[in-house]
């Protein structure tokens, strides 16, 4: 079973120099980023309303599998996808 949320959670993230997560802190509670699974980029809709988000899924310390996104037009981090 899967938590989704479609236009995401705010998030607190810190990153590297690359702007990678490194850790990320959700419900008041610190989770490092251990692995990056995979990472893309969106790029929709430059025509009308733009969607432009850089997505990681990453595995933390905390033991949880997530999808986090970087909204680029905003530069605001959310929480999109929880894996149980």
């Amino acid at each position: 079973m899967n938590r989704v949320w479609q236009e995401g959670l705010p998030i607190a993230v810190a990153t590297d120099e690359w702007g990678q997560p490194q850790r990320f802190t959700w419900l008041a509670r610190p989770h490092p980023v251990v692995e990056i699974v995979s990472r893309w980029r969106v790029d929709y809709e430059w025509w009308q309303q733009r969607i432009w988000r850089d997505y990681f899924k990453v595995c933390t310390g905390t033991g949880l599998l997530v999808v986090l996104y970087e909204d680029l037009i905003q530069t605001e981090w959310f929480l999109h996808r929880l894996y149980d």
